[in-house]
């Protein structure tokens, strides 16, 4: 049975004219058809997937606000910072934790609060470096050891048993001439 309507439609996938044979006639061809209802899947996953998530991420929220005891990945998450950083937080001694096993490390909800009352961090002031001395008053490690006739080992270590400052410049290390002489006198 045919029918001769022939009613002027527009596609609901590609917004192309087109004469339609029936008043419910919504797409120009199957391809449009076929895109459409492909397009409307992926919508659907898409949204449910959204909707999963949205869930997720309010069921772990629920249960970090309301847990006695966080693991550091909670705090972490709780805190919107790195794992690493909680970690350094725990070893500085500003939270208290404790650790039941070797993977499992606790920390009270309680603790973690208080930390976030306590007084602002206060930045310490940084002191202006000490400028190296000019080489023409030092000796390089080898001038060094051409000096006191030590070797390069036996040099390392007169310099660290007896704290004296070594100056990087580049590549390079000196000694204060004035602290070598020191050594020097001794040795004779």
């Amino acid at each position: 049975m045919s029918s001769n309507i022939k009613v002027k439609r527009i596609c609901e996938f590609c917004g192309n004219a087109f004469i339609a044979k029936t008043t419910v006639t919504r797409f120009c061809s199957y391809i449009c058809n076929s895109r459409y209802g492909k397009r409307k899947a992926r919508e659907l996953k898409i949204e449910a997937s959204e909707k999963q998530v949205v869930e997720t991420i309010a069921a772990t929220t629920a249960s970090t606000l309301v847990a006695e005891f966080l693991t550091v990945k909670e705090a972490a998450r709780l805190l919107n910072t790195s794992v690493r950083s909680i970690y350094n937080i725990i070893q500085s001694g500003r939270i208290k934790a404790v650790r039941l096993t070797p993977r499992k490390t606790l920390i009270k909800r309680i603790d973690l609060d208080q930390m976030l009352v306590l007084p602002e961090f206060e930045v310490p002031e940084l002191k202006a470096r000490k400028k190296n001395p000019h080489p023409k008053l030092c000796y390089s490690m080898s001038e060094a050891q051409e000096a006191l006739n030590f070797s390069e080992r036996a040099l390392w270590e007169l310099l660290k048993r007896n704290n004296v400052p070594k100056y990087r410049d580049g590549k390079y290390t000196y000694v204060l001439k004035s602290d070598l002489n020191k050594f020097s006198n001794q040795k004779d």
